[in-house]
């Protein structure tokens, strides 16, 4: 990126009178050429989706109000902008009544340590120099609570007080490269959750194009969820390894041998409940017996075939919608629980999936929820899977308490802090006469179950085969596929 060439939204340069010039002579110009900086919004729907109730939210460089204090105050959190434009804080103050907006440079501001759930600051630190650039990072990571999200967007080059043309405006703009601006965010000790480098064209003329980066970074910290023998075992991997293909055929193969205790826990875990949400609802095990139990129960699911195979169930009290887990097609609080029985593992971003689920649940009702059902820590199909097929596709490996541990962080920090885990068996049975029938039964079921279609196949078939014909020696017709229910509740003592 060449800077000459670049245009974009400053904020405080070496003095607040300099940062604000520009602004008080765009007003609101400026929020119309930025209009559709759509990766904005999503940092915002981002953010929105992982806020406390009641949230309070510093928005710095809050400009004229719109879009970023506007919507996050209309979805219910208390939120303060500060800015050294005097224009624009009088046109936030009228635009957005229901947030606060003072005249003031952050530098300013005094020491709020560990007082703010969220910060949200896009494009206002450019017209600062380095020094106080890096310390306004560094206070705002202090201004957090634990577990407090910080949203931040800025043009990143490597320049110091390089004077440019920007919306007719001559600014003094300085900036680091995007490593450098990660490295400076985990030096004052926060997460970085995600990053990435979008173009944007500011509906202005003559602006051209500008390189934008956008950092979504955690504070650590925040509701403490012990250890569990149930969600492990441990150590835990550091990452999520990324979601299994979902095969229909390979699932129906399954399916026909399943003995699942899993279910009737689930159920019993919903007994006192009248509105619920399922996610994922695959082949309808699930949900019919919570219709049965119940009388009705939502359902949200991703492929169109499985969707299409449940619209039968209509007239059992079962409303089918499609929709994906990491972006639920329904309102906030529509229910009193949602559940999702061995889904993350085939979501592209489980801890979204989880947050989605919990905007859901009303927390209000005596009978809040979310329940989740993935693999206990010695299930003996993801043993094989690990032991035996991991290797050969080179994957990582499988590691179900890890979405548990991370989901059970997630609710927490969302409210659902009462947090148990409870086992279920659930068997699947191969019933073939004799050892070496079973193996060979096992071998392109389990084949077809996890890896339908693939290129490798038949290696895969004869790779299980060895450990099939073990396991079944011992005289067993099946295999230990046993599940953890996580059943996490808000607090009633607070």
């Amino acid at each position: 990126m060449t800077v000459e060439s670049t245009g974009f939204p400053p904020q405080p340069s070496g003095s607040a009178e300099a940062a604000a010039r520009p602004f008080d002579v765009l007003g609101k110009t400026y929020e119309e050429a930025y209009a559709q900086l759509t990766e904005r919004l999503a940092a915002i729907d981002w953010l929105l989706a992982r806020l406390p109730e009641q949230a309070r939210v510093m928005d710095i460089g809050s400009g004229t109000g719109r879009p970023t204090a506007d919507l996050i105050a209309s979805a219910g959190h208390r939120v303060t902008g500060y800015d050294v434009s005097k224009t624009m804080v009088e046109l936030a103050r009228t635009q957005v009544p229901r947030a606060r907006f003072e005249l003031a440079d952050v530098r300013a501001l005094p020491d709020t340590s560990g007082q703010w759930d969220a910060v949200t600051a896009f494009f206002p630190l450019l017209q600062m120099p380095r020094t106080d650039l890096d310390a306004t990072l560094a206070r705002i990571a202090d201004w957090l609570v634990p577990g407090g999200l910080f949203v931040f967007a800025t043009v990143p080059f490597d320049a110091e007080g390089e004077e440019i043309q920007w919306m007719g405006q001559t600014i003094r703009c300085t900036s680091y490269p995007t490593d450098t601006y990660g490295r400076l965010l985990r030096e004052a000790g926060l997460e970085i959750v995600h990053e990435h480098v979008s173009i944007f064209h500011p509906d202005f003329p003559g602006m051209g194009a500008e390189e934008h980066l956008f950092v979504y970074a955690r504070k650590p910290g925040g509701p403490a969820v012990p250890p569990h023998p149930l969600a492990g075992p441990y150590p835990l991997p550091e990452s999520y390894r990324g979601p299994h293909e979902l095969s229909e055929q390979g699932w129906l193969g399954m399916e026909a041998r399943f003995e699942r205790q899993d279910i009737a826990v689930v159920v019993n875990a919903l007994a006192n409940n009248n509105r619920v949400l399922d996610v994922g609802g695959g082949t309808g095990a699930v949900v019919k017996e919570i219709a049965a139990r119940l009388g009705s129960v939502t359902t949200v699911e991703p492929h169109a075939a499985r969707e299409e195979s449940m619209r039968p169930l209509a007239g059992h009290g079962v409303t089918v919608l499609p929709g994906c887990a990491e972006r639920l097609p329904l309102g906030d609080a529509e229910f009193d629980a949602a559940v999702a029985t061995w889904v993350l593992h085939y979501t592209d971003d489980p801890e979204t999936a989880v947050t989605e689920m919990a905007r859901t649940v009303d927390r209000k009702h005596p009978e809040a929820r979310v329940v989740l059902v993935q693999g206990a820590p010695d299930n003996e199909l993801i043993d094989l899977w690990n032991r035996t097929c991991a290797p050969l596709l080179g994957e990582p490996h499988d590691h179900q308490g890890y979405l548990l541990t991370r989901a059970a962080h997630t609710l927490a920090e969302r409210g659902f802090d009462d947090i148990s885990f409870t086992r279920a068996r659930v068997d699947v049975v191969f019933s073939e006469e004799g050892a070496e029938a079973r193996a060979q039964a096992a071998a392109g079921v389990l084949a077809e179950f996890w890896n339908t279609g693939h290129p490798r196949l038949a290696q895969l078939r004869e790779a299980l085969l060895p450990p099939l014909r073990e396991h079944f020696a011992t005289g067993t017709d099946r295999f230990h596929d046993d599940a953890v229910m996580l059943l996490a509740r808000p607090r009633r003592t607070r």
